[in-house]
């Protein structure tokens, strides 16, 4: 068993955080993920010129976030089942959010719903992750694992603030953003949050691709969610990496997420590059220290400190 630092409950070594407050349970280590590891330089720029922006700490206030947050997580309690250990998703979410080195486990729930959806919102410190019904009973294990890291890196770059307020300008011709103020907002501005949004959904493909090691899952599913998307379509709709044409990129300009060719494109440019086999190299250093982060030696069983990585009965390593 290992002990919580930040509020000393006790859970067994292989679940990697805390049972009771969800905080890490594992020590950083130069070998765990960072954003330079997987973020899109444009949605690193962006965010950088976001945050000293004057006019957004007034938008945020007015939204009233806290209020956003309290409001949903009371619908989640009454309408949805929050994700328990001991089960297969909670594995996952622990894997998952063990992959991207994140400082504390989001709370998950499952919703009711025939959409294939799933959103993050809270802060890094209390992050939550929502999925609906009918993602789980359509996707594979992989692709759940994709949706999952894709959410994960959303909390881990600092993306949930600033992706309620794009989501409000994309849709912000309606009564409620005239009485937020939000229809004072310049185009431009709105425009500029939006390209922020799409760059920032290319960071959250790059981790997720790291953390499924499979550019073929990451097309099955953004095939998956265009296909639900298309009411036309028949059978699974097939993502390429085709130029769009000159209307599509227009349209694009007024959308929270790219294209799907240019969003897949961009996840296989990250897919072969070394960026990616640096990331991966982390991943699998990581995971081999992981395995050695116990209080009992996996050879001779004898019990020993979780930081020492050699056992002091037979000696042997732990990684």
């Amino acid at each position: 068993m290992l002990s919580c630092h930040h509020c000393g409950a006790k859970t067994p070594d292989d679940l990697l955080y805390c049972l009771n407050c969800r905080a890490s349970l594992i020590p950083s280590n130069k070998y765990d993920l960072n954003l330079r590891d997987f973020a899109y330089g444009p949605d690193l720029n962006a965010m950088g010129t976001i945050k000293v922006a004057g006019f957004l700490p007034f938008l945020l206030k007015r939204l009233a976030f806290a209020d956003f947050e309290r409001n949903l997580l009371s619908q989640l309690s009454e309408k949805a089942d929050r994700v328990q250990y001991p089960s297969d998703f909670d594995e996952i979410t622990r894997q998952c959010a063990s992959v991207l080195s994140l400082n504390a486990l989001p709370d998950v729930y499952v919703t009711d719903g025939n959409q294939l959806n799933a959103f993050t919102f809270g802060t890094e410190e209390r992050a939550y992750v929502v999925c609906t019904s009918a993602l789980l009973r359509i996707v594979s294990r992989q692709e759940l694992e994709a949706v999952l890291s894709h959410e994960f890196a959303h909390v881990k770059s600092g993306h949930m603030l600033y992706h309620t307020l794009a989501e409000i300008l994309a849709n912000g011709i309606g009564t409620s953003a005239s009485l937020l103020g939000l229809d004072l907002i310049s185009v431009p501005i709105r425009l500029a949050l939006l390209s922020w949004h799409r760059e920032s959904e290319v960071t959250a493909d790059r981790a997720s691709l790291l953390a499924v090691n499979n550019i073929k899952v990451l097309r099955s599913l953004l095939s998956r969610l265009a296909s639900a998307l298309d009411p036309a379509s028949s059978g699974q709709t097939q993502i390429d990496v085709h130029k769009p044409g000159a209307l599509e990129t227009l349209g694009e300009l007024f959308r929270t997420h790219p294209l799907d060719s240019n969003r897949f494109r961009l996840a296989n440019d990250f897919w072969q590059s070394q960026e990616f086999k640096s990331g991966r190299r982390k991943i699998e250093l990581r995971q081999r220290l992981l395995r050695g982060l116990t209080t009992v030696c996996r050879f001779c069983g004898q019990s020993k400190a979780v930081e020492e990585l050699f056992c002091p009965n037979c000696g042997r390593s732990q990684s």
